[in-house]
């Protein structure tokens, strides 16, 4: 039985470790990561994907399958994926400078979105790129690169709603750990020529393959 009070306490306490301050150091690597799912196994499959910028070609992918821990519960992701994520990074023989999540960072009810859990207990750069929003938000306009604050029930800043593509629907960008907004925006704007950032596009789509390699 999944213990949800531990969970919250949990992401309390690391919470109070996040740092969304960036070194402003030259980003060489950057890396995706994404799950998919074989519910009838009840297993879970992750691939990272590591790309070389300036370059922007692969230049290592991570790969794990394991048994799914939890159901889908949101807010708590982290307890569902985190555990095989973490086997993936332990594989890597490339650290990533900067690595992107389906999921979020601080744009979370206790700011411990995937993104943030991840990277304070990798202590790595990470930011959040989610489809929904755990907060209402007021859409930016059409064009691409045009972005509104998105803020938490105490009207606290935690990310933006940010347009990728002129006329497609909006994600939802948050620091996660060792990194500030506007690089964090910066960054995703920068590695999306669709609605998704590339290296999260390339994670997804080699994820989606797993269970048929299996």
């Amino acid at each position: 039985m999944f213990d949800f009070k531990k969970a919250i306490e949990t992401q309390k306490r690391l919470a109070a470790r996040l740092d969304l301050t960036w070194e402003k150091r030259e980003v060489q690597l950057v890396a995706g990561v994404d799950s998919s799912y074989d519910e009838e196994k009840r297993k879970i499959g992750v691939v990272v994907v590591v790309y070389k910028m300036p370059e922007f070609v692969i230049a290592e992918i991570g790969k794990e399958v394991c048994d799914v821990p939890i159901p889908y519960v949101p807010g708590f992701l982290y307890f569902r994926e985190g555990p095989a994520i973490l086997k993936v990074f332990r594989k890597l023989y490339k650290k990533p400078d900067v690595t992107l999540f389906d999921g979020n960072g601080i744009a979370h009810p206790r700011k411990m979105g995937l993104a943030s859990h991840m990277g304070v207990i990798l202590d790595i750069s990470t930011i959040g790129c989610a489809k929904n929003s755990f907060f209402p938000f007021q859409s930016p306009g059409e064009e691409r690169g045009e972005y509104s604050n998105l803020e938490n029930s105490d009207q606290e800043k935690v990310g933006y709603c940010l347009r990728t593509r002129t006329g497609v629907k909006p994600v939802f960008v948050s620091p996660g750990h060792k990194i500030d907004f506007q690089v964090s925006r910066e960054l995703v704007l920068e590695y999306s020529n669709y609605r998704i950032p590339e290296p999260l596009r390339m994670a997804h789509h080699l994820a989606s393959q797993l269970f048929h390699e299996v």
